[in-house]
């Protein structure tokens, strides 16, 4: 156990780790957490981690890992778990163990993912996303206890199975990723993870320990449990006659190697595109490679698994990719929660989730679709599509760029680093609409976000001087500013909204000149008659001058 909970502290607080000091720290001193205080919080993480995926609960660990011990005698240490039992309406089924760790006792609670719903005796029910606490309303907390329902099949137990069914390559994957000494027996490690059963002498196998680690065929655990991928040539499906599919190949293997192959077979079927070359100096695949695995690792993990009569399955076509799973989106998660971007977690099959992210398919719960969102939009691409239909859900993702080639070649002048996805979504917008300017009624509208946060984000726009200010309150509009191109162009650019331009701001449109070569050069344009001076000195300003429509500069 000691190679277990040194693999917890690296790994953090998460959705399946929780740290607990016994010591407040608040003040000038620490001082010992009254026994109240310690079990409240024992209380509410127990319930959490038993209403969503399950979990640990290590006390005396502080939040960055620091091990600094919890010695409790038997005695105070029972009523602890006593006073943390009092505060649930329905008692949670834990462990609890004292274990030695380089010269501390920490006290370990565990916790599996349960089939039913925890609530508090002050009628409050905890959810654990992350490693927060969110508070479920009690409609909330209803729809998840009737969600949970449908995670019973990954605990279905498969009488049968016995750990020579199982992949030993995997297997030992798992120890190395968990941290589990090498004489840690395999049944140790299943009931560990609740992925086995003991049954007197020997342990029965469940559902997702088959699904995890089984060795082909799968067909023996479940009937449809893979992936079929089918390519077709167009946008349409067409049968008959016209049948247009031309790929179809279906992968059947446990679990962590199914996300392995579809990983690599799907490589060979997404083609690199040139399109967006112009604007991120490279060429990459028509899908950002982060979008769709993402997609497809949510799609295996949480798939409704008492739908045994299909498979995942992901449909390309010339202008999209459609990933299809079998079941809705686990309660208490709703589409529209996803389509809006919400950081939501829910897990259908905790088990299967829980090894997944210990093997490092899944990263932070509950960041999964807003992490697609992210992507495809980094890649100015139409945001995903979320739907459902009947019992399945699937995920939409399309290859054609939201802007044209032109405009994109145009925004590739700005430095688009230093640039956020809103900043340059107004910029385009600005430009492909013809009015080569926006307002901040525009950029509320354009990014559907609040007119502070548009103002913050115009105010670094005008401090990367990428754009020009025209105009007052109401009035007020903003031009991108010419990045690129020939002095005369951006000279012609400047004047098209401004009346003068001083030294200074001649130096930056002409590349970051010197003052001096700055002057000489205003003086032949003010000799050649293509501009006017007026003012002396710091107040000398250039307005365009009677050869200014003929301006050609070399």
């Amino acid at each position: 156990m000691k190679s277990t909970i040194a693999a917890l502290l690296e790994s953090g607080e998460g959705q399946y780790v929780e740290f607990k000091s016994v010591f407040d720290r608040s003040g000038v001193s620490s001082k010992r957490r009254t026994n109240k205080a310690l079990a409240k919080d024992i209380a509410i993480c127990l319930a959490e981690f038993a209403n969503s995926d399950g979990g640990t609960l290590i006390l005396g660990v502080e939040n960055d890992a620091t091990v600094t011990g919890a010695s409790f005698d038997s005695k105070t240490l029972n009523m602890l778990c006593e006073i943390a039992g009092h505060s649930w309406q329905q008692a949670v089924p834990y462990t609890v163990e004292v274990i030695p760790y380089e010269g501390h006792d920490l006290v370990v609670f565990s916790v599996d993912a349960q089939p039913d719903t925890y609530t508090l005796t002050d009628g409050r029910t905890p959810y654990r996303t992350n490693e927060q606490t969110t508070w479920l309303s009690q409609s909330d907390a209803r729809r998840l206890k009737a969600g949970k329902r449908t995670t019973l099949v990954e605990r279905e137990r498969v009488p049968d199975a016995t750990v020579k069914d199982l992949d030993p390559v995997l297997i030992e994957r798992l120890r190395k990723k968990s941290g589990f000494a090498e004489d840690v027996s395999v049944e140790e490690m299943l009931t560990h993870y609740d992925l086995a059963i003991q049954n007197g002498s020997h342990v029965v196998l469940t559902m997702a320990a088959c699904l995890l680690f089984g060795k082909p065929p799968m067909m023996r655990f479940h009937e449809r449990c893979g992936i079929t991928i089918r390519r077709f040539d167009g946008t349409t499906t067409l049968g008959g006659n016209q049948n247009n599919e031309i790929i179809s190949r279906t992968l059947e293997k446990p679990l962590p190697v199914l996300i392995e192959e579809t990983f690599g077979f799907m490589r060979d079927q997404i083609p690199v595109s040139s399109k967006l070359r112009n604007l991120f100096f490279e060429e990459r695949p028509e899908y950002p490679t982060a979008a769709w695995q993402e997609a497809v690792v949510n799609a295996v993990a949480h798939r409704n698994y008492s739908y045994r009569g299909n498979d995942v399955e992901i449909r390309l076509f010339d202008d999209r990719m459609e990933i299809v799973s079998p079941g809705l989106p686990p309660e208490p998660v709703t589409i529209k929660e996803l389509q809006d971007r919400q950081s939501v977690h829910a897990s259908r099959n905790p088990r299967i989730m829980r090894v997944l992210k210990n093997l490092g398919f899944v990263r932070e719960r509950g960041e999964g679709m807003p992490r697609i969102f992210g992507e495809m939009e980094q890649s100015h691409l139409p945001l995903p599509e979320v739907r459902s239909q009947g019992e399945f859900f699937s995920i939409v993702l399309r290859n054609t760029p939201i802007y044209d080639e032109a405009t994109m070649t145009w925004l590739s002048q700005f430095p688009l680093s230093k640039l956020s996805i809103t900043q340059r979504r107004a910029l385009a917008h600005a430009h492909s609409g013809g009015r080569e300017f926006f307002n901040l009624q525009d950029y509320v509208e354009i990014n559907d976000i609040d007119k502070e946060a548009a103002r913050r984000e115009i105010r670094d726009l005008l401090v990367l001087e990428v754009v020009d200010k025209v105009g007052e309150r109401r009035a007020t509009r903003y031009f991108p500013r010419l990045q690129a191109g020939a002095l005369e162009e951006r000279l012609r650019d400047h004047f098209s909204r401004h009346e003068e331009i001083s030294n200074s701001e001649y130096r930056k449109l002409a590349g970051g000149i010197s003052m001096t070569t700055a002057s000489g050069q205003l003086r032949k344009l003010v000799a050649e008659g293509i501009l006017v001076r007026s003012g002396e000195r710091r107040w000398s300003r250039y307005a365009p001058g009677p050869e200014f429509p003929n301006m050609s500069l070399p």
